[in-house]
């Protein structure tokens, strides 16, 4: 038995037999051969008693256990595997249970297999009979020591400096998920395996200890204290938890359920918005879903080192504190943000914990549920914080564009490996999972989809799971559907299913109009090449039957290329005029792209009353059509443009955020054309009414990020009243220090709005800001700051002066010496339009001087890729140049000299030159008609005036009014209480 007295495990000595960590001979080899990375299935654990005992208060890092498992033999074998990781001085004593007790089984030994992290019990000597046979039960009874680490892994530590006394304490916490309970214990460490858990700690008496499961009895003895605890309920390893800390708790009980917030004694009272949030959304999930919580208690730990921002430890949440206690201010992001993520962790307790995944291949059955309901169940508990919106903004943009840009994965992924496991971790297994959720939550109607994922939950409980047990969860509930039974694919959820789970990309579904024969053809392809087809729900909206609310499926296009149906069918009526939308609320996870005169009807439609359309799919309708944009797919560019005239009338803050890149795209791709000018008069006439109302008459209550991204918008399209604002705010910062915000943590605003502010500097207020920056600390975040605000300025001359302060011989920077400097040079290029042609100018000037750089041939290659056409002559002067310079200095730097036909030269630019050849000449027809000649301002008039005024010149008023005008925003308005 284990003797918790003593402050350290132990067995009987009588019983104990040590097993020698190394084997000889043929045996070491057989036990040593190549292994899978997954376990055998021939034992499987039924109960551990687990007892930790540690000396953290002292700050001694090596621990001692003693681990007791009762290991059922499925079939017969000559071993029992289990995993062991970084754990030393390991003592085994093995116990064949009996009706009448136990029997010790001698001549065994063990071995540890690295590759796995494998334990391995096993006969000293190679017997021909099988030790270990089927239907017995044996009790492993294993001493061993290990080192706590300083990172988030198995069982870590973290100590903490009293500001009063200035005496320093350690504690300890562990994290298990995915593969870390190996580093605490000696167990199954893979999900599939469940089983009860005691857990027994011995610490200091200064210090207490908490685990999954309530305190069952502490002992005391001498200095030293012994906490045991109540046994888990069936439980994987990976949520195995507990923390050894001098933490003090508030504590609230509801509903038989008693949740407390631990963190350091100095944040006790910071934790009162958590634990009523916490008691709410327990109660929420538990009405939601039908399904009590299991467990006595929920703790809810504040520390200082978390793996991510918070793990779901059944019965046991840890989180980083920034994320539990706002000890570092309000997040800028979302002020629901902490909500958001503590109801995250608590939808793991039904999620993951309740109800387990077989294997890490379904890492989406937790992450993805748990990413969702944690939105709609804040979303229920604060009606007005616009949570669903967030929901959009962090996780379905997310998961779009991932699609776009990165290798990507199905969602049911099968993996061993560690590295493996852990990438499963991922937007994927989150984002695009909560999606594809999201959607058949409504394509099936919610509440039906609701009970199916209860009888999954009641059905499994305490046990394990794979997709497929999910999905017949849900085939039951819409057999017994009255409606949706008689369904023609009522009977193929499976099939509906699997076709999301394991594809890898995105489909768009192309709505053809057949205006002759009243039928809609829906062509589906992945938005990559390869060749996936889905079970696409489809509901619809029309001119004549506007409604939006019901989000439940109309039909499912089946997995072929092209579907046609008729009107009739669908029983809807439309004339030539009309429109209709597909996938109301945006729910369905997918693109859609609609014909020219059914696109031209939506653009009416927005144009004269926009609001019929509902906003999430005014969205949907934009970020729909920023692939095409982005990638000149699109059919006819005046389209676009008509459906963005209506924007002047838009106040919905999701729509512009959907809109920008948009925006932004056209912006760089006309940016020296001739329809420039007129462009920039026709977003300052789309974005001038949403910046006024933002940041004149604070009537629109809007987050930080999307402010951001409309101010900007504004000022690069040269609004006046942004461009004045924006500079007057930097020259408070600038020349009267005046801070952005102490609470602020997001560098990214000040860098906007310094940007914004530096574009039009007069001479005198540019060469003010550049004597301000030669006498700063470079050191510095105001250093910084003006290094990356001048790179925003218009003005060639400028530009020129800048780079010649930045890089040139009597520079603040010497590239010579912090060769990494020379970054600055491509960070302008990249963000500012206006600097490409001084820069080459500058390269050409000091390339002798460059070209002592380690890494100015690197960068110069980047820069390559920037070169359009009509300055491809120039570059190869200039590439020849630098080669001859270099032979002639007799330079040898590793990396080559880029050719000057290299297919990577201009290859950056060449969407947009694509794009001009394609469009520029219709769009610029399109500006002439729609922005009277009388009202359009050329930029360099626009800039002169601007650059005229000087700064002193306005009134104080306007000043404050700037700065009164920031700090609010920088406060993160307060629009979701």
């Amino acid at each position: 038995m284990i003797t918790p007295l003593s402050g350290v495990a132990s067995v009987s000595g009588a019983l104990l037999v040590t097993l020698a960590l190394v084997v000889h001979g043929s045996l070491a080899t057989e036990y040593q051969r190549e292994r899978s990375l997954r376990l055998p299935n021939e034992t499987y654990p039924l109960f551990y008693q687990l007892h930790i005992s540690s000396d953290i208060h002292k700050g001694t890092l090596l621990f001692s256990g003693n681990a007791t498992i009762d290991v059922a033999i499925r079939r017969s074998t000559n071993e029992i595997v289990m995993h062991a990781k970084n754990l030393s001085d390991i003592q085994i004593t093995v116990h064949r249970l009996t009706d009448g007790g136990s029997q010790i089984v001698d001549d065994l030994t063990h071995t540890l297999y690295p590759a796995a992290a494998y334990l391995i019990i096993h006969p000293r000597e190679n017997e021909d009979h099988l030790v270990f046979e089927e239907g017995q039960q044996y009790r492993l009874e294993i001493l061993y020591t290990a080192t706590m680490t300083l990172r988030p892994a198995g069982l870590y530590y973290m100590d903490y400096t009293d500001e009063k006394s200035n005496r320093t304490s350690y504690i300890a916490a562990t994290q298990s998920e995915p593969t870390y309970a190996r580093l605490i214990f000696p167990c199954y460490d893979e999900p599939g395996f469940k089983a009860n858990v005691s857990i027994i700690i011995t610490h200091g008496s200064s210090h207490s200890a908490i685990s999954n499961m309530p305190v069952k009895e502490i002992l005391s003895h001498g200095e030293l204290k012994t906490t045991f605890f109540q046994t888990t309920p069936p439980v994987s390893t990976y949520l195995v938890a507990f923390v050894i800390s001098n933490f003090e708790s508030i504590s609230e009980t509801y509903r038989g359920v008693t949740q407390s917030v631990y963190s350091p004694a100095m944040y006790k009272e910071k934790g009162q918005s958590a634990i009523k949030n916490a008691v709410r959304t327990v109660a929420a999930f538990e009405d939601y879903f039908g399904v009590s919580y299991p467990l006595p208690k929920l703790d809810h730990v504040a520390l200082k080192k978390n793996y991510g921002a918070a793990m779901e430890n059944w019965g046991l949440i840890t989180y980083k504190d920034l994320n539990l206690l706002h000890i570092g201010g309000p997040d800028a992001r979302f002020p629901l943000w902490d909500k958001v993520t503590q109801n995250h962790e608590i939808a793991h307790q039904w999620f993951g914990n309740l109800v387990s995944p077989e294997w890490w291949t379904y890492t989406w059955m937790n992450e993805g549920f748990a990413t969702y309901f944690s939105y709609v169940i804040t979303d229920l508990l604060y009606p007005d914080g616009k949570v669903m919106d967030a929901f959009i903004a962090f996780e379905a943009d997310s998961a779009y564009s991932y699609n776009s840009f990165f290798d990507v994965r199905p969602m049911s992924h099968y993996v061993e490996g560690d590295k493996d496991i852990m990438a499963v971790f991922d937007i994927i297994s989150y984002k695009r999972a909560a999606c594809v959720i999201k959607m058949f939550h409504n394509a099936f109607r919610q509440k039906l989809f609701v009970r199916g994922i209860s009888h999954f939950l009641e059905k499994y409980h305490y046990s394990v799971a794979n997709e497929l047990n999910l999905f017949d969860a849900l085939q039951a509930e819409v057999l017994e559907d009255e409606y949706l039974s008689h369904k023609n694919w009522a009977t193929r959820i499976r099939d509906i299913m699997l076709s999301w789970t394991h594809s890898e990309w995105l489909p768009i579904v192309m709505v053809t109009r057949n205006y002759e024969n009243n039928s809609i053809t829906f062509t589906q392809r992945s938005v990559h090449s390869k060749d996936e087809l889905w079970w696409i729900p489809l509901n619809f909206a029309t001119s004549q039957s506007p409604s939006f609310e019901d989000t439940q499926a109309d039909i499912f296009m089946p997995p072929q290329s092209q579907y046609s149906i008729g009107l009739e069918y669908l029983d809807i009526q439309l004339s030539g005029k009309d429109w209709i939308i597909v996938n109301k609320q945006a729910t369905g996870f997918y693109l859609v792209h609609y014909d020219n005169d059914n696109l031209m009807a939506i653009a009416r439609q927005l144009q004269t009353n926009h609001s019929v359309i509902h906003r999430l799919n005014r969205a949907s309708i934009f970020r729909d059509l920023k692939p095409l944009i982005e990638h000149n797919e699109v059919e006819q560019v005046e389209l676009v443009f008509e459906m963005l005239k209506y924007l002047e009338f838009e106040e919905d803050p999701m729509i512009w955020s959907e809109v920008g890149d948009s925006i932004e795209c056209l912006t760089r791709n006309l940016f020296g054309t001739s329809s420039q000018n007129l462009f920039n008069e026709f977003v300052r006439r789309l974005v001038s009414p949403i910046f006024r109302r933002i940041y004149v008459e604070h009537t629109v209550n809007i987050s930080l990020d999307t402010s951001l991204g409309i101010l900007q918008m504004a000022c690069t399209a040269d609004l006046p009243e942004c461009l004045e604002y924006t500079r007057g705010v930097a020259k408070e910062y600038i020349i009267n220090k005046n801070n952005f915000s102490t609470e602020s943590e997001f560098y990214a605003t000040a860098d906007t709005l310094l940007c914004m502010g530096a574009r039009y500097l007069s001479d005198r207020d540019f060469h003010r800001v550049i004597d301000m920056l030669q006498e700063a600390d470079r050191e510095s975040v105001y250093y910084d700051d003006l290094i990356y605000g001048l790179r925003c300025t218009q003005s060639h001359r400028h530009l020129l002066y800048y780079l010649e302060v930045l890089l040139g011989e009597n520079s603040t920077h010497l590239i010579l010496t912090e060769p990494d400097n020379m970054m600055y040079l491509l960070y302008i290029y990249k963000s500012n339009l206006a600097s490409r042609p001084v820069i080459w100018q500058y390269i050409e000037r000091n390339y002798k001087v460059f070209c002592l750089s380690p890494n100015f041939l690197e960068h110069f290659k980047q820069l390559a890729g920037f070169v359009p056409r009509h300055q491809r002559s120039q570059f190869v002067r200039l590439r020849q140049n630098i080669a001859n310079y270099m032979k002639l200095e007799g330079l040898n730097p590793d990396q080559k000299l880029i050719e000057s036909d290299s297919p990577l030269v201009g290859k950056k630019v060449k969407m947009s030159e694509s794009f001009q050849d394609k469009f520029e000449q219709q769009i610029h027809n399109w500006l002439l008609g729609e922005i009277p000649q009388s009202t359009s301002r050329s930029d360099a008039l626009l800039a002169a005036s601007l650059s005229a005024s000087n700064g002193s010149s306005r009134n104080e008023g306007i000043l404050k009014e700037a700065t009164r005008v920031l700090r609010s925003a920088l406060q993160i308005v307060d629009m979701y209480r």
